[in-house]
C-alpha cells in the first residue's frame, strides 16, 4: 500500500496533482542521473545504493552508460527556496526533477519520493504531481537535555538516524547528568567517552544532522578567572578539533544571583551572562569561519520583561540566539502574544526548548501525546528553531517526537489527532490500534488536562459492564504490545505494560469486593493487588484501578491515596 493522498497533502507543503498516475514496467525505479545542482557534483552520500530507487551516476565525461534504466532524474539548484526545502516534479514521461537550495533538501526530496513510490506486480507507481515542500524553521531537533540516566551512544545514534529520516536537523548534546557537561566542566573527557562523542557527531555528519555541543558552567565559573576561561576554551577546542561547529552555553538551573567577587566584578547575572558568552563568541570567532552559538538564560520561561532580559538585550551579541521554553517550564501552550512579547523582551532570535515529551520530574510516567498548543505561526514571531526535549525512555519518545518534527516541518498545517496517527501508525504497524490505546492511558498531565472522560462517565454512571471491557481490554493490549518485534519499546515500556496487567487483575479483586462488600478476604485480595501495582514502581496516567476503586467507594489506605491519583 502507498501513502494516501490525504497523507501527502498533509506531510507535504504543497502538492499539486490532477489525480494521474505514472506506471513504469520493473521491480524498481532505475533513474538515469544528470545534474545542474553543482559543478563538482557534489552529491555523494544521497544518491540510493539498492532498494526501491537505483539512482544510475553516470560513467564519465563522454562516455555512455549501458543502463539508461527506466526514468530519468534530474538535480537542479535552486537558491530562490529556503534551507532545507526542495521542490519535486514527477512528469507523466518518467522525467523526474528535484531542486533544492543545499544537500539536506536534496536528501529530504529523495525522501519523498521513496515515500510517494509504490513497487507491485513488478510494475513501479508514481503519481503525477509536483511537491513544493520548506520547513517552517530552520533549526528542527533534539536536544539530550533532562535530569537522570544520560542515554547510551547507542540510543544517541538511533536519535540521529531517526532525526535525518523524519526532517530533523540537530542534535544537542546536553545531558544534565553527564558529570563533563555540568558538574566537572573545567575536566576534559575521559578518552572512550570522547571517543563517543567524535563518533557520534560523524554519524551526524553522515545524515546532514548538525551537531551541537552544549556546556554548562554556570555553577561555580568565575567570571574575573583567566583560568576558567581557558578550561572552557579548551573543552570547546577539543570540539572544534573534531569538527564541531555548532555551540550552546546553558546558564539554566543555577542560583544566578551573583556572590562575592562575580558580584563585585560584574555586578548583575544578566551582564555576567552576556559577559562570559560574548567572550565564547569571540573564541569561536577567532578559530572558526562559520559557527553557530546559541545561549540558554537563568530566566528561560516566564513572559514579562525584567531587568536579567534587559541586559540580555542590550549587552548579548547580536548573532548569538537565545532559548526559552515558553511561559513556564512546560507550558501547555505558546501564543502568539507570549511568544511575540519574549522575542522583544530578549531581543534575539529565539530558539523554542520545549519540554516535550521530558518526564524527569515525572519519572514513573510515560507521555505518549502528541505535541499540542503551540502558535502556529511561531515561525513568523522571532522564533528560527525548535528543539524537543524527550524522555529518559528514547524508543518511546518517538511517538510524541514524531509529531514534533511534523510541527517543525510544516506549523501552519499541524492537526495534533492526526500526526498522532500517523506517527502510532508507523510506529506500531498492524498493532497502531492497540498502540493507540495504551497511548491513551499515558497523557502528559503537565500539558493536557483532556483526561480520560470515558473512564470517569463510566464511574459516574456505575457502568461496570463497560468497566469490565475497559479493563480486559487494557490487559489484552498490554500482552500484544509485549510481543512487538521491537526489543527496545518493550524493554522501556516494559515496567507500564506490567503495570496495565496488574490494574486489570485489581480491578477484578475491585469487583469481586464490590459484589461481597463485607467478605474479609476480598478485602485482603484488593489490598494485596495494590501493593502488587506499587512494586513495578510507575503508573499509567489514567491510573484507572486505583481512581475506580476510589470512586466505587472502596476504601484505600492513606499512603495509597498519597502516592498514587488520577491525572
Amino acid at each position: 500500500m502507498g501513502i494516501s493522498l490525504r497523507d501527502c497533502q498533509y506531510l507535504f507543503r504543497d502538492y499539486y496533482t490532477q489525480g494521474k498516475e505514472l506506471v513504469i514496467d520493473g521491480s524498481q525505479l532505475r533513474c538515469e542521473l544528470a545534474s545542474r545542482y553543482s559543478m563538482n557534483q557534489d552529491v555523494a552520500g544521497l544518491l540510493t545504493e539498492g532498494g526501491d530507487i537505483v539512482i544510475l551516476k553516470p560513467a564519465g565525461p563522454g562516455v555512455a552508460t549501458a543502463d539508461k534504466g527506466n526514468a530519468e532524474l534530474m538535480l537542479e539548484y535552486d537558491g530562490t527556496l529556503a534551507a532545507d526545502g526542495y521542490r519535486l516534479t514527477i512528469g507523466e514521461d518518467a522525467k523526474l526533477v528535484l531542486a533544492a537550495p543545499n544537500r539536506r533538501g536534496l536528501k529530504y526530496g529523495l525522501d519523498a519520493l521513496k515515500r510517494l513510490l509504490t513497487v507491485e506486480e513488478d510494475c513501479c507507481r508514481l503519481p503525477v504531481v509536483t511537491v513544493e515542500d520548506e520547513p517552517s524553521f530552520a533549526v528542527r531537533g533534539i536536544i539530550e537535555g533532562f535530569y537522570g540516566v544520560p542515554w547510551s551512544f547507542a540510543d544517541r545514534m538511533d536519535a540521529v538516524r531517526y532525526m535525518g529520516g523524519h526532517r530533523m536537523n540537530a542534535f544537542m548534546y546536553a545531558p544534565k547528568d553527564d558529570p563533563y557537561h555540568r558538574e566537572l566542566w573545567r575536566e576534559p573527557y575521559p578518552d572512550d567517552i570522547f571517543a563517543g562523542i567524535h563518533e557520534l557527531k560523524q554519524e551526524c555528519d553522515k545524515h546532514l544532522v548538525d551537531f551541537y555541543y552544549c556546556i554548562s558552567p554556570g555553577n561555580d565559573l568565575e567570571f574575573r578567572s583567566q583560568g576558567d576561561f581557558a578550561k572552557l576554551e579548551e573543552k570547546l577546542g577539543a570540539m572544534i578539533a573534531v569538527g564541531v561547529r555548532h555551540f550552546a552555553l546553558l546558564m539554566d538551573d543555577i542560583d544566578y544571583v551573583l556572590q562575592g567577587d562575580n558580584k563585585q566584578f560584574l555586578e548583575r547575572s544578566g551582564t555576567a551572562h552576556a559577559y562570559v558568552t560574548n567572550r565564547v563568541y569571540d573564541y569561536l570567532a577567532g578559530c572558526l569561519p562559520h559557527f553557530t552559538l546559541a545561549m540558554c538564560p537563568s530566566e528561560y520561561w516566564s513572559y514579562w520583561d525584567t531587568e536579567y532580559k534587559r541586559d540580555i538585550r542590550e549587552q548579548l551579541h547580536p548573532a548569538v540566539k537565545v532559548f526559552w521554553t515558553g511561559y513556564f517550564v512546560f507550558a501547555p501552550e505558546i501564543g502568539r502574544k507570549h511568544a511575540e512579547d519574549n522575542h522583544g523582551y530578549y531581543g534575539h532570535e529565539l530558539w523554542l526548548w520545549d519540554n516535550i515529551p521530558v518526564n524527569d520530574c515525572d519519572k514513573d510516567r510515560l507521555f505518549l501525546d502528541p505535541v499540542r498548543g503551540r502558535s502556529s505561526r511561531l515561525g513568523q514571531l522571532g522564533h528560527t528553531a525548535v528543539v524537543a526535549n524527550p524522555m529518559n525512555q528514547w524508543e518511546c519518545s518517538k511517538i510524541t517526537l514524531t509529531t514534533m518534527s511534523h510541527y517543525m516541518w510544516n506549523s501552519e498545517r499541524y492537526m495534533a489527532e492526526l500526526s498522532w496517527e500517523l506517527s502510532v501508525r508507523e510506529f506500531a504497524g498492524e498493532l497502531a490500534e492497540d498502540m493507540m490505546f495504551f497511548c491513551l492511558q499515558n497523557l502528559n498531565s503537565r500539558l493536557y488536562s483532556g483526561g480520560y472522560p470515558e473512564l470517569d462517565d463510566a464511574l459516574a454512571r456505575r457502568d461496570l459492564a463497560w468497566l469490565d471491557g475497559y479493563f480486559n481490554r487494557l490487559e489484552q493490549t498490554a500482552v500484544r504490545l509485549g510481543g512487538l518485534e521491537n526489543a527496545k519499546f518493550i524493554e522501556e515500556a516494559g515496567p507500564w505494560l506490567r503495570r496495565a496487567i496488574a490494574d486489570a487483575v485489581l480491578w477484578r479483586a475491585v469487583r469481586r469486593q464490590l459484589t461481597d462488600p463485607l467478605n474479609p478476604q476480598a478485602q485482603a485480595e484488593v489490598l494485596q493487588r495494590l501493593e502488587t501495582c506499587r512494586s513495578y514502581g510507575v503508573r499509567l496516567g489514567s491510573d484507572p484501578a486505583v481512581h475506580a476503586a476510589e470512586a466505587l467507594g472502596i476504601e484505600l489506605p492513606e499512603e495509597i491515596k498519597e502516592e498514587t491519583g488520577n491525572d
